[in-house]
Order: structure tokens, then C-alpha cells, then sequence
């Protein structure tokens, strides 16, 4: 659980078949693709997507942009990423992000609370001192689970607010995740892969004994 692992996959001639409707001069995609997919498939870590960003901002933003969307995007949505590509790669040179820098990467097309918590989380940011988390439907629905409540207070104020008040909410989030990492030394990147791989499974195995 030590490993800041949280790995999507997509179809490469998925990423392909979107850029070739764009019509754009611009083949930064592509020369991702085509340098980091295996057998038709562009697989990436969270690790993978931090030694990118560290050695390349840009290549780091694309790989973001990738890993966040393994099920595809919208071709309007990509289209403009690809033509805001410089806007986002200043943007994310931030270290620290505040509700203001966070605004306006949520204001890009196609980018979402879950996606830009993955995107910050992925690039090794922090928003207003805290080391950025992932948060999306899985951890939301756990996180606001009886067997959870305790470990999150501030988000048990926003309870099934997540999509009212998003930022909000993520705000909440992080800085529950920032207490439980003080308090029994982890790191994020711990906690938001327990949340989402691990802790369904728990919720279960504590139901079945109760119900026993």
C-alpha cells in the first residue's frame, strides 16, 4: 500500500481515432502515443504520469489528460485541450494550487472535480498546503458510508453535496485526508488507493459479520 499506484488503460486507435477528427497541425498526442503504448495499449501509472511531468511538463500534461480519461473524451472537449495545451501546461507549473488556480483548471473543457484532483494528485501538487488526492465516485460513495463517517468530518457536513457544491466538497476532502495523514503518518496517495480498491471490500466483510 506503500506504492502511489493507480493505473488506467486505454485502446491507443481509441486516442487515435479522436485526434484524427480535430484536424490539428498539432501531433504532441500522437508522438505520446506512439513513444509510450504497448500492443495497442496506453497504459499508465500515477508513477508513470509523475516521472513524465518531472522530466517533461508537457508530456506530463498529456499523460495527465490520458490517465484521467481512460474511457475517452469528447472530441470538442479534446479539441480544445489541444488547443489550450500552453494555457494548461502554465497552469499546472503551480506548485501550490489555490481555490483560484483550481477554478481555472476546472474551467478548462472536459475537466472536472474528479479530473483535476487526478491531474493535481498526479503531477505531485498541493491546494493551499495540502498534498493533492483523488477523489471521484467510488471514494465519495465510501467516504460518506456510516463505517467512514468519523474518519471525514468535514465532508459529514457536506454529506450528498458532492455534486451540488464540488469544490467545496473536494475542499472538505482534502483536508480530512491531511488529518488522517498527520495522524498516523501516510501519505495520500495511501488513503485515496485504500479508498478506492480496498475499502468496499471492507465495508462488506464488516456488514457480513455484523449480520453473523
Amino acid at each position: 500500500m506503500n506504492a502511489p499506484t493507480w493505473t488506467t488503460s486505454s485502446r491507443k486507435d481509441m486516442w487515435l481515432g479522436l485526434l484524427d477528427r480535430l484536424n490539428s497541425p498539432d501531433r504532441s498526442f500522437q508522438d505520446f502515443l506512439e513513444q509510450h503504448a504497448t500492443d495497442g495499449e496506453i497504459t499508465l501509472a500515477r508513477r508513470d504520469v509523475r516521472d513524465i511531468f518531472a522530466e517533461d511538463a508537457s508530456k506530463g500534461v498529456i499523460a495527465t489528460i490520458i490517465w484521467s480519461h481512460e474511457r475517452g473524451i469528447r472530441v470538442n472537449a479534446l479539441s480544445l485541450l489541444v488547443r489550450d495545451m500552453p494555457t494548461l501546461v502554465t497552469l499546472m507549473s503551480i506548485s501550490d494550487f489555490g481555490q483560484d488556480e483550481l477554478n481555472e483548471l476546472l474551467s478548462q473543457p472536459g475537466i472536472s472535480v474528479p479530473t483535476a484532483s487526478k491531474m493535481l494528485s498526479a503531477c505531485g501538487k498541493t491546494y493551499c498546503g495540502m498534498p493533492a488526492a483523488i477523489i471521484d465516485d467510488t471514494i465519495i460513495q465510501v467516504i460518506e458510508n456510516a463505517s467512514f463517517a468519523s474518519d471525514f468530518p468535514n465532508v459529514a457536513k457536506l454529506r450528498s453535496k458532492s455534486r451540488s457544491r464540488p469544490v467545496p466538497y473536494y475542499q472538505a476532502y482534502l483536508r480530512d485526508v491531511f488529518d488522517i495523514c498527520e495522524k498516523h503518518d501516510l501519505n495520500p496517495d495511501m488513503v485515496d488507493r485504500y479508498l478506492a480498491e480496498h475499502a468496499l471490500d471492507d465495508m462488506a466483510s464488516d456488514i457480513e459479520l455484523a449480520s453473523a
